[in-house]
């Protein structure tokens, strides 16, 4: 079962999916015959909310937090009361999650209860700050420099752009001289605010392992997400500049299934993200990376490495995202001349066959470096997009799973779907993942243009293009009726329920050795969690319309449920019941 963390609802989220919601999914998975729960990052992010372009490679999000006083030590009902009054609680959970606000929220009742943990007494108060000061000391690798970083940002508006900081907070050399320069009064200040984001940490990492050994106690195995890049604008880049060439802006080549714009269409997706200085950090054994897996393996028995391709070689521009819309329209050369370079391929491009033998030799030192400090957790590699012949094989050469969708598992000439019983057994099969519309989406979509289509065609000036695609989308359609096993002689307006239960039947008889579904997938809701592509609000932010613990209060639903759990023991796909 995918489903993120943040569309989770729960009686007692504030607005937010969190730990509380996850250990209740965990119970519905255990329940219902799931044995692997997969959620997306939970790193700590920044204004554009994206998992996928994190502040901290270790850090976790304040917005999972279960923040409660027996949760939370410090916290008292009062302060809770005080600052969640009723109307503000269900303001925030309704609709999608607004960030900004359940952040400052948590980070308040966070503020309070800290207050309270340094200065109570007692021996169970005594107990808990013992075991705050170990886990300081056992992360301090990673913790000391966000700490700072965090201290920082409060002191330049909140906004984690470090290039635009005062000039004596832009380095860690530089931050350390202002701050010896200060008076001790301020230093002291500025130390219990390093102190109160290693704080939030430990709460954070106490709940977040808490709930691995729930999910690990009731035979649900937690699966996270291991994200390529790290903002520009993070802790990491911030303290250990070295590690990154900042001169090139990572991002994805232009490909055929994706165009939403212009930009994207002629150049492909310019993410921002700093490309990693390899060499740099083969120095000392990957130590940076080392240390982030071993984070991640910490609380995930398994995880998927995003965009595994960019260790094999990864696509960077020589402009900034935020340059995009002046390269819109431009000429390959025009934009030469204004950028001094042209988007590329790192370390090698594809075109020779000693550069694609040396990008797969680069990709797989990698991946097994990645494999080594993983331990006994299991990585699976999302190998989607334009991917290089020699990628596959190497993956599956290192015992590193795939993904098969079959959307774009399709036969060269006639486009109809390839069996999943055909998968290798080595792949992780799902009919969507958070960057794609849900099936009961995408069926809703094709309706729409072969409708469009049907009012347009026969009209005075037509428009050809808009005939062409709603003829395409009749043809997907009845080729998915085809793959659902459904009589293929009259197309299905409704989505509900044969075309749902057919996609999902298809989907658990894969050969592959992992079937994932959506829970969006599961309940035939036209949710998506991500459109790729420019930010929007609407990215990342939305949630389930119900709770999990109402997951059976509906009929419907209730069918639903029973529905896959059958499924899963017809297909042998259930581990426990």
């Amino acid at each position: 079962m995918l489903t993120p963390v943040f569309a989770l609802r729960s009686r007692d989220d504030l607005g937010v999916g969190d730990t509380g919601a996850l250990t209740a999914m965990i119970d519905w998975c255990a329940h219902t015959g799931f044995s692997v729960l997969q959620i997306l990052p939970v790193n700590e992010t920044s204004d554009d909310n994206s998992p996928y372009n994190a502040i901290s490679s270790a850090a976790l999000d304040i917005t999972t937090l279960t923040v409660s006083p027996s949760a939370v030590p410090g916290l008292t009902q009062k302060i809770l009361d005080e600052c969640c009054p009723l109307t503000m609680v269900e303001k925030l959970r309704s609709g999608p999650v607004q960030y900004r606000a359940v952040k400052q929220l948590k980070l308040e009742l966070c503020r309070r209860a800290f207050a309270n943990f340094t200065k109570s007494r007692g021996r169970n108060a005594d107990g808990q700050r013992a075991q705050f000061a170990r886990f300081v000391a056992d992360e301090r690798a990673w913790l000391a420099d966000y700490c700072r970083f965090r201290a920082l940002m409060e002191l330049n508006g909140g906004a984690p752009m470090w290039e635009r900081w005062r000039a004596e907070h832009r380095s860690p050399a530089a931050a350390g001289a202002w701050l010896a320069s200060r008076s001790a009064a301020a230093q002291k200040k500025f130390a219990r605010a390093e102190k109160f984001f290693a704080f939030v940490q430990w709460l954070l990492f106490t709940q977040w392992d808490a709930a691995s050994a729930h999910g690990q106690r009731r035979g649900v195995a937690l699966m996270g997400d291991l994200p390529f890049g790290v903002s520009r604008h993070s802790a990491d880049v911030w303290a250990a500049r070295e590690n990154f060439d900042l001169r090139w802006s990572g991002g994805a080549p232009p490909e055929p299934c994706f165009q939403p714009d212009e930009f994207t269409k002629q150049w492909g997706q310019n993410w921002g993200l700093p490309l990693y200085d390899w060499e740099f950090m083969r120095r000392d054994g990957y130590a940076w990376w080392r240390r982030r897996v071993a984070l991640t393996a910490r609380l995930f028995k398994l995880f998927r490495v995003d965009h595994i391709l960019g260790f094999y070689r990864c696509y960077a521009f020589p402009w900034r995202p935020e340059e995009n819309a002046a390269y819109a329209a431009l000429t390959a050369g025009a934009a030469q001349t204004r950028a001094g370079a042209l988007p590329r391929f790192f370390p090698n491009d594809d075109d020779t066959e000693a550069s694609r033998t040396a990008n797969r030799a680069h990709g797989e030192e990698l991946i097994k470096m990645l494999q080594a400090a993983a331990g006994d957790s299991v990585m699976v590699g999302e190998d989607l997009g334009v991917v290089p012949g020699y990628v596959r094989p190497s993956l599956a050469a290192l015992n590193v799973s795939g993904f098969k969708i079959p959307l774009f598992e399709r036969d060269a000439a006639s486009r109809e779907y390839l069996p999943p019983e055909e998968y290798p057994p080595l792949t992780v099969a799902t009919l969507a993942t958070h960057d794609h519309a849900t099936m009961a989406g995408q069926w809703a979509a094709w309706w729409r243009e072969y409708r469009a289509a049907r009012a347009a065609a026969g009209t005075p000036g037509a428009d050809n293009e808009l005939i062409q695609k709603g003829t395409y989308a009749s043809w997907e359609l009845y080729r998915t009726q085809r793959f659902c096993r459904l009589d293929d002689r009259t197309l299905l307006a409704d989505f509900e329920p044969a075309v749902r239960e057919g996609l999902c039947r298809r989907l658990l008889a894969a050969r592959s050795w992992l079937a994932v579904l959506m829970v969006t997938d599961l309940f035939g809701l036209d949710i998506r969690f991500n459109a790729p592509g420019p930010v929007a609000d609407s990215n990342w932010s939305a949630r389930l319309p119900f709770r999990v613990e109402e997951f059976a209060d509906d009929e419907r639903r209730r069918d639903l449920i029973g529905f896959i759990t059958r499924l899963m023991r017809e297909t042998g796909r259930t581990v426990s019941a």
